[in-house]
């Protein structure tokens, strides 16, 4: 059987894999999951400003159209847009995002909500039956009425979020910088609205212009890091390319990784039990809180925020789940969070990161073709030895009780990443360099 799925969604090349019949099916496929599980109604369908995006939208939107489901074309939107139109309009089924998140701008994928919230594991294995069954049995070329455009699921997510924010607020600065992709338009005037100085970078939302961000290094905001440092800015606030992941500057201009953007709102949330990935940093062991770890992935963050009924999750990357909001990752409403909090505390955001425990992250990746990915696993564990050994997702060594090392292969794209978190930057670093060493050693 044809296994579609990574991490987030289905993702790949955009002119070798996503090609039209390929989209057609599998709009064709997510029109019978709904229908099977009772779901009638519309369909949204959103996309993100890679070059491939418009076309992939029109050849899914065909495939669900010609399973007899009305498609409603929601246009640019952040992908979590596309999950809470489903909790705030019920005549919406189920509904698409065309996007591939932060990896290179080539490739694409979609992602898909149904029954309120962001699809789980299980779902995923019966799309993925539903489209063995059926592909290929209807070509591309189809007669189809036209999509019908409307703007519900931005004004839907722009209420959503003006109504999370404890406003008014300070007039403090604020720089933006939205990969010029999903959140381009949106958040630089939420923020304006809320009474925030707002300067952007990176925020005009053409295709050629995209950029395919990787929140988890501070290397991808540079430029914002200047920027709020020369314009004597408060915050900057910068978000990939469909805008459910952000990450932050504080006042002096240092990267505010997604690790400790979570912790904060974690730290000061009424949540009892948190839930964060494998490769999220130590930090929030710290905070004093029941804290359950799970595999890399959105879908397994929801999974089990569901079984454990926590309230608040979060990804490395920067992402943010909120049970109250919508079950599915937001960079918007992570971005509220965090100004709300500076607003209650009185504090600014720099102040607010200097009071947790501080760990050194390095983060790295490489292309790498997924054949070699077990045998790098399985090496690895021969050479890295240490205090102890997590499997949870991929293979996490610890050198010691503050640092590990964690071996972990894409499964989104053929890329291999390594992640390291030490008591000091040498520390991290050099473990990290080792590591990535180590598994470039296998790549020919």
């Amino acid at each position: 059987m044809t296994s579609l799925f990574g991490t987030s969604g289905i993702r790949g090349s955009a002119k070798d894999f996503l090609d039209n019949q390929f989209c057609f099916d599998i709009g064709r496929t997510f029109a019978v999951f709904l229908l099977k599980f009772g779901q009638r109604g519309k369909v949204a369908v959103g996309r993100d400003t890679r070059i491939s995006s418009s076309r992939i939208k029109d050849a899914f939107s065909r495939g669900v159209q010609r399973e007899n489901y009305e498609v409603l074309d929601q246009g640019i939107v952040p992908s979590p847009a596309m999950n809470y139109i489903l909790i705030a309009d019920p005549s919406y089924a189920g509904s698409c995002m065309i996007t591939g998140s932060h990896i290179r701008s080539d490739f694409n994928g979609l992602k898909f909500f149904a029954f309120k919230e962001e699809i789980l594991k299980k779902h995923e294995k019966e799309i993925e039956k539903i489209y063995n069954r059926i592909k290929g049995r209807v070509p591309y070329k189809t007669k189809v009425t036209k999509t019908k455009k409307e703007g519900k699921a931005l004004y839907f997510y722009q209420r959503m979020l003006l109504g999370l924010a404890n406003s008014p607020f300070p007039r403090w600065k604020a720089v933006v910088d939205a990969s010029n992709g999903c959140q381009s338009k949106i958040m630089p005037e939420i923020l304006k609205e809320l009474g925030l100085e707002v300067k952007t970078i990176n925020c005009n939302p053409k295709p050629e212009k995209f950029i395919a961000r990787d929140t988890e290094t501070e290397e991808a905001v540079k430029d914002l890091q200047k920027k709020v440092k020369s314009g004597k800015a408060d915050l900057g606030v910068a978000f990939d390319g469909d805008g459910d992941r952000v990450v932050f500057v504080d006042e002096k201009g240092n990267f505010l990784p997604g690790d400790y953007s979570g912790s904060l709102i974690a730290k000061y949330s009424q949540a009892k039990v948190i839930v964060t990935p494998i490769n999220t940093s130590q930090v929030i062991e710290k905070i004093g809180k029941k804290i359950i770890r799970t595999k890399v992935g959105s879908p397994y963050v929801v999974e089990t925020m569901k079984k454990r009924k926590a309230s608040f999750g979060f990804e490395a990357n920067g992402g943010g789940f909120s049970s109250e909001v919508m079950l599915s990752r937001d960079g918007g409403s992570v971005t509220i969070k965090i100004l709300n909090l500076l607003k209650e505390k009185r504090k600014r955001l720099g102040e607010l990161m200097n009071a947790l425990p501080k760990f050194f992250l390095y983060r790295t990746k490489v292309d790498c073709p997924t054949k070699l990915n077990s045998t790098i696993i399985k090496e690895a564990k021969n050479k890295f030895r240490g205090v102890k050994i997590e499997t949870i997702d991929g293979l996490k060594i610890w050198q010691n009780s503050s640092s590990w090392i964690l071996f972990r292969p894409s499964s989104n794209a053929p890329e291999f990443r390594v992640f390291v978190e030490a008591k000091t930057k040498k520390e991290a670093e050099d473990l990290g360099k080792k590591g990535i060493a180590f598994v470039k050693s296998f790549i020919k």
